[in-house]
């Protein structure tokens, strides 16, 4: 039996194809051009999920789903999304409709956490807390083994626990949070604070097939010894520590998963969080959590196939 995953993202949608032991079968992706609609993602969207079916036929049995923003699981609708600027979007029936599949639908990050829990800690540990890092910040929590929701299904919003109260704007409209500082729109924003001359770095540290101003390229920066790049990371490094240190001493969880595209600067900004976590006074949860890097880029796709598995085979 196999489940489909999707991961609605404000520039892209993936479908991967999944079997019960994780094992990857098919992907697909396409422009999410979330202008256009709802109606128009879905039709679409419908397309691309019978293009599987034609495929695979009936050992399709669910269909998982990852959008970021705040969902409610239980009705399958998406009540805000930021970066799709939809608000009371009902996703889940409609999809329903149009491939005769179950559907599930959670936030991207609980999706992400789901795939850490299930593919990167293979079950080992019941209490597991993920940060998605990229360009906001996301977070989902598997408490005792289970997806945690909260009593609105709006838990984990750690973007947007202030680190920096009246601190730099965010997105969400408030002041201060974490995502303001380490989301990486506000990672790039502070870098431009302090590089004189934004071509010129570009063109010494993008990627050769990506000349542009954005986390490659400061990672390349700070491995060649640029010491504005470097600084930027370590006050990364820093507030990312301050927010986790506050969600470890709420969920005291068994082991963080850090995940996204900011992730991969960890050997930049990585020394920085753990030192603001070792210096915390309360010892005991931080002392025996573990810490992960997860480079799965697409771990909210393959958490969204195995949760609608787990879901429709209960």
């Amino acid at each position: 039996m196999l489940g489909i995953g999707i991961d609605i993202g404000g520039t892209n949608t993936k479908l991967v194809v999944m079997n019960r032991s994780g094992k990857l079968l098919a992907q697909d992706r396409f422009k999410t051009e979330a202008d256009k609609g709802p109606r128009h993602f879905l039709r679409r969207l419908g397309a691309a999920v019978e293009g599987l079916r034609r495929d695979y036929g009936r050992q399709l049995v669910s269909i998982g789903m990852g959008a970021a923003g705040d969902v409610d699981p239980e009705r399958g609708v998406l009540r805000f999304a930021p970066n799709l600027k939809w608000r009371d979007v009902g996703l889940t029936r409609p999809l329903e409709k149009l491939t005769r599949l179950p559907c599930f639908m959670e936030n991207d990050a609980n999706m992400a956490a789901w795939g850490a829990y299930e593919l990167e800690l293979k079950r080992r540990y019941e209490n597991v807390l993920a940060l998605t890092l990229g360009t906001g910040i996301g977070s989902g929590m598997i408490l005792a083994g289970k997806l945690y929701h909260g009593a609105t299904g709006s838990a984990g919003e750690a973007g947007h626990v202030k680190v920096e109260p009246g601190g730099r704007p965010c997105g969400c409209g408030g002041r201060g949070c974490l995502e303001a500082y380490c989301g990486s729109r506000a990672i790039l924003a502070r870098a431009r604070e302090l590089i004189k001359d934004e071509s010129a770095f570009v063109r010494k540290y993008a990627a050769s097939d990506r000349e542009r101003f954005n986390t490659i390229c400061l990672t390349n920066a700070a491995a060649a010894g640029h010491a504005a790049a470097r600084r930027v990371w370590e006050e990364t490094g820093r507030r990312l520590g301050e927010g986790l240190a506050g969600l470890i001493l709420v969920l005291n969880p068994d082991c963080v998963v850090l995940t996204g595209g900011v992730s991969r600067a960890r050997k930049w900004f990585l020394p920085a969080m753990m030192k603001v976590l070792g210096k915390q006074q309360i010892k005991t949860p931080f002392e025996k959590v573990k810490i992960r890097i997860s480079d799965d880029a697409d771990l909210g796709s393959h958490g969204a196939a195995l949760f609608g598995l787990e879901k429709a085979l209960k």
